[in-house]
């Protein structure tokens, strides 16, 4: 029997992250996440994995594993259950956010959400997974060790190794070692941030950094975050105990996930912080602490708001401090650079990352990543998590702690890695695999709308409207043209003269069979619009030819 392993998100790419293990008779899946759209892609809201291969296979399915509960590990989770009706396993933190998930989507009744505890394994078909506890920046990630008829799969999830996390509970490497004493077949490593030497700086330290702001802040403090930051949450709720100041969650991911953490025991919110409005406008702004999420620069996010004067219950003064405690996803720089200026015009200081400390990787660094394999001492290994320079570094590492390169596998998303105990290789035949675009309703989005709304946006449109004669098949009125995001109005005259002769030109040469059939005299306009377009003003928009007959 062979083990196949089969990324379709995530490996390659930055979030989305999706892996499937198959035998002959059984799958799990581990991890369904999702990415959020760049400015290029246009009503757009997340964007998931395509699931058609595993749909296909829904009935090999015996279980979905979560590692942790950021968005591009579980945000996929509802669309996937849609169709696999598979029991879906996490922490409770990851059980918890997954179930508020499917409350928003209508799922959660009938849903098979069961707990794991790190150290107890479980069995789905073919497989025996046991949790391991690793640190990152959510409480209740892990690790699986994954028990498969050819051998232990090592599969990390996002770690890093801190040795002063925020709860004292550092990663299992005792776990790790004791499989890598039984013998890993393979170990697939997160590989998020292979490309930085050293290792990751620990949670601790933030803390520390904070510190600082909360003892020098005169004004309101505005905090942001990933909203899933638990800890990074639990440590403004400390400090803000001991300045005295009153604890505000603002936006709804916010204080959704801070009620869920609360309820599991993962968040400490005491009284003496608890302020006894919703309103921070309602307390002295030396006495409030304001806790939101939009650290990418979302548009309708609650920092964007308050960015712009726009909130209905938080507004900045001069004195008052903004912490963006985050890194900035690439491609989200544009946007987050907005919304720091529109801050400073508010007149706050805005703390970012470029303070040492004030945020702190929740991945690996090179060495953490050595660590890691030396612990797991795996027959073969397989990096996951990132773009392809990430992956082809991280093989590198692993090259250079001694595993031979020929049993170091490189892929992408749809490739195929087979794996026994006496070979693995990669197979010919690559799986479907790409993107699925959803909007604010939770319907999926075809590509081709998508890639019209980009010509939309870059090259505008033209409507031409050409009324011809129900008698004599000639021009019953002058062309009428529309454009919009095409050419500044002071030269949008002469351009409409221009196509209105050219389409006058072109009906009056047009043969009476052309004119008689709609289609070869819209195509003829279509076409010599085109060609218009590109050698007079070098841009390409969406032509939209009408003909109606009067």
């Amino acid at each position: 029997m062979t083990l196949r392993v089969i990324p379709l998100g995530g490996v390659g790419e930055f979030g989305m992250n999706m892996m499937l293990y198959e035998t002959d008779e059984s799958a799990i899946v581990v991890d369904c996440g999702m990415m959020f759209p760049d400015a290029s892609i246009l009503g757009v809201d997340v964007i998931i994995p395509d699931m058609s291969w595993v749909f296909e296979r829904a009935g090999k399915i015996d279980g979905i594993f979560l590692t942790h509960g950021h968005e591009d590990h579980v945000g996929a989770t509802p669309f996937l259950m849609e169709k696999v009706s598979a029991p879906v396993y996490g922490s409770p933190l990851t059980i918890g956010f997954v179930s508020d998930k499917l409350g928003e989507f209508g799922m959660r009744a009938g849903a098979d959400l069961r707990v794991l505890e790190p150290g107890k394994a479980v069995t789905a078909g073919d497989f025996t997974v046991e949790p391991i506890h690793v640190t990152h920046s959510i409480v209740d990630s892990m690790a699986f060790a994954i028990r498969t008829p050819d051998g232990v799969v090592i599969h990390t999830g996002d770690f890093k190794l801190d040795q002063r996390p925020i709860d004292g509970s550092p990663t299992d490497m005792a776990a790790i070692a004791r499989y890598g004493d039984e013998g890993v077949l393979l170990l697939v490593s997160d590989s998020t941030n292979a490309i930085y030497e050293g290792v990751s700086g620990s949670e601790s330290a933030v803390s520390d950094a904070l510190d600082r702001v909360f003892s020098r802040a005169s004004g309101r403090i505005v905090f942001t975050t990933f909203a899933s930051h638990i800890h990074r949450i639990q440590q403004v709720v400390n400090l803000a105990e001991r300045y005295r100041r009153k604890v505000f969650f603002v936006g709804r991911s916010v204080i959704g996930n801070v009620e869920t953490a609360e309820r599991l025991g993962h968040l400490r919110v005491p009284r003496s912080v608890r302020p006894g409005t919703n309103k921070p406008m309602d307390f002295e702004r030396s006495d409030s602490v304001v806790v939101t999420a939009g650290t990418q620069g979302e548009p309708n996010s609650a920092l964007t708001r308050i960015a712009l004067d726009e909130h209905k219950t938080v507004a900045l003064e001069p004195g008052d401090t903004v912490i963006l405690s985050a890194r900035t996803i690439p491609g989200n720089e544009r946007a987050v650079s907005h919304v720091i200026d529109h801050l400073y015009r508010r007149g706050a200081q805005v703390i970012y990352d470029e303070v040492p400390n004030i945020h702190v990787s929740g991945h690996g660094y090179a060495e953490e990543l050595r660590i890691m394999i030396n612990l797991a001492r795996p027959k073969y290994f397989m990096p996951m998590h990132g773009s392809l320079r990430n992956l082809v570094r991280h093989a590198e590492i692993a090259e250079s702690v001694g595993i031979e390169r020929s049993r170091i596998f490189v892929i992408t998303n749809g490739e195929v890695l087979a794996v026994n105990p006496g070979s693995a290789s990669v197979e010919e035949e690559r799986i479907p695999t790409g993107k699925v675009f959803i909007d604010n309703q939770f319907e999926e989005i075809a590509l081709p709308v998508v890639r019209d709304r980009k010509h939309l946006a870059e090259d505008g449109f033209v409507i031409v409207v050409v009324a011809l004669s129900a008698h004599t098949g000639r021009l019953a009125r002058e062309p009428e043209i529309i454009t919009r995001g095409l050419v500044h109005v002071d030269t949008s005259q002469e351009m409409l003269e221009e196509v209105r002769d050219l389409l006058t030109t072109l009906v009056t040469e047009a043969s009476p069979e052309e004119v008689r059939d709609v289609e070869i005299i819209q195509e003829k306009m279509r076409a010599m619009l085109k060609r218009y377009f590109r050698k007079r003003y070098e841009r390409r928009p969406m032509i939209l030819p009408v003909v109606w007959e009067m």
